[in-house]
């Protein structure tokens, strides 16, 4: 569990901004016309001269959140204008700025364990929905006067524009770095003042024992021709894909993976209810101008849709006696309760519960895992649709977010909990969760802001970056502390009511 002394915290700060990792000096390049926010910094000013003591860094040192992170992405200045060009062509085309098209980058990475790493070739691409999606640029006519924040993936095993079976493409093909083929960004919304709100809640799912992304923070600068920009503080998520399945599902002894599908509201709610368009199961291409409901991520050169469809009919099998014990046979029941009852707490309107959005599927061997992904707006910051953060919600039904969906829509849900088995073994993890010595617990959260808000504030203010400044625990409509509190009491009220001590 993430929940750090303070002392610890105290003695980060003192270590890492007791040196000089940024200087101050200034430069005249003028690639684009935009000076506000990038203060004229140049690459010098943010490259350390030390020479790179690693060839990669591991795994749990990325993910670790004691340890400061920077990233420089460098681009070319051909490379970052078709970047613009590319999601311009595909608005133009599609209506959104969805485009996934990759950009070749540099990056250097630098740590405050003293690892220094420089990789290139790197593919670059915006990600998000089709509200999030924007440019990283902002323009006034064909004129890019500044820049904005959007979330973005590194691709460490693109392999661009060579030939397939080369030495260069199998070399790529085959890279990861930090123990991955690739690497997510997303942005600290500049409102959610309180900073930690999403990876604390993936943290808690963790400590719960759902499996899902592991995440941490990186300081960002994007050097375009060797003009910087302070891009700002940005939550590192690992992906969740191949690599990630094999991480914590291992691989079968042919040494094959199952399959993995990403499920989210796009062609219609991903609710597994029956009769389905056929569209919204398959392959996502971009190009398509469209995403897929339920799109296949791994094995997708010998797509095999059988073990969904099975897993669905399964799910509107609704009138039988035994609907617990009928999907038991193939639902990992316990950790679906676990990340049920979290979820709950968590309060985000935008998940599998609420609105048939927002996780993943794994099937291998006859075995389905839930997996939770995508949690900004969560305990008291983002979208409202209840009204007061979901905090007086009942804790024993199912009350969607969104006005077009029937409750009797969210199927494995509301029959779920419909059944006394389920119920039991639910009501029972949000009992124990909520205890004074649960997971459910403030002081993680607290503990997490003073450490980021530690290692990053002073730089983010110095050099004017883009996204969140403002780092406090008392300036939202309703704080995390109070969030929290109130959560946590009605749910004890409830939980009293049925039954539960």
């Amino acid at each position: 569990m993430k929940k750090l002394l303070l002392m610890l915290v105290l003695v980060l700060t003192t270590s890492l901004f007791g040196c000089n990792w940024i200087s101050t000096t200034t430069s005249g390049s003028d690639i684009i016309d935009f000076h506000t926010q990038t203060g004229d910094l140049t690459t010098e000013d943010i490259l350390t001269t030390e020479t790179p003591n690693t060839d990669d860094v591991a795994f749990d040192t990325l993910f670790d959140d004691t340890v400061y992170k920077r990233f420089v992405i460098s681009f070319s200045r051909d490379n970052f204008l078709k970047l613009i060009d590319d999601m311009e062509n595909y608005h133009d085309e599609f209506g959104s700025y969805r485009d996934n098209t990759i950009q070749e980058v540099d990056i250097t990475y630098t740590d405050s364990d003293g690892n220094v790493m420089t990789i290139n070739e790197v593919g670059f691409r915006t990600k998000g929905n089709i509200f999030s999606r924007i440019l990283p640029v902002i323009k006034e006519g064909d004129t890019i006067v500044g820049y904005q924040q959007v979330a973005f993936q590194l691709e460490f095993n693109a392999t661009f524009e060579y030939t397939s079976g080369s030495t260069e493409y199998n070399s790529l093909k085959s890279r990861e770095v930090f123990s991955l083929e690739q690497l997510n960004f997303k942005h600290v919304r500049e409102g959610d003042t309180g900073v930690v709100t999403e990876s604390v809640a993936y943290d808690l799912y963790r400590e719960a024992g759902v499996i899902t992304s592991d995440t941490s923070y990186a300081i960002i600068y994007f050097d375009i021709d060797g003009e910087v920009v302070p891009y700002g503080l940005f939550m590192l998520q690992e992906p969740i894909d191949d690599v990630f399945v094999e991480r914590y599902f291992g691989k079968n002894q042919d040494s094959t993976i199952g399959d993995l599908y990403k499920c989210t509201w796009q062609t219609e709610p991903a609710s597994l209810k029956s009769g389905y368009e056929d569209y919204s199961l398959g392959i996502s291409d971009y190009m398509e101008g469209f995403r897929r409901s339920y799109a296949l991520k791994t094995n997708k050169d010998e797509a095999d849709f059988t073990a969904f469809t099975n897993f669905v009919n399964i799910v509107n099998q609704t009138s039988v006696a035994n609907y617990y014990d009928l999907l038991a046979t193939t639902l990992e029941m316990d950790a679906f309760a676990k990340a049920f009852a979290m979820g709950f707490l968590i309060g985000s309107p935008d998940d599998f519960r609420s609105n048939a959005n927002n996780y993943y599927l794994y099937f291998n061997n006859n075995h389905v895992y839930y997996i939770p992904f995508d949690m900004d707006n969560s305990m008291g910051y983002g979208w409202n649709p209840y009204g007061d953060f979901g905090i007086t919600l009942d804790v024993d039904s199912i009350q969607p977010s969104n006005w077009s969906q029937a409750t009797s829509d969210m199927v494995l849900v509301y029959y779920l909990m419909e059944d006394p088995e389920f119920r039991d073994l639910y009501l029972g993890y949000l009992n124990d969760y909520t205890q004074a010595d649960g997971l459910f617990d403030y002081d993680m959260y607290q503990n997490e802001f003073l450490l980021i808000k530690s290692l990053y504030q002073e730089e983010i203010l110095e050099f004017n970056h883009l996204g969140i400044h403002d780092f406090t625990l008392n300036n939202r409509w309703i704080t995390a502390s109070q969030y929290y509190l109130e959560k946590t009491t009605n749910v004890r009220s409830q939980l009293e009511e049925l039954g539960y001590q």
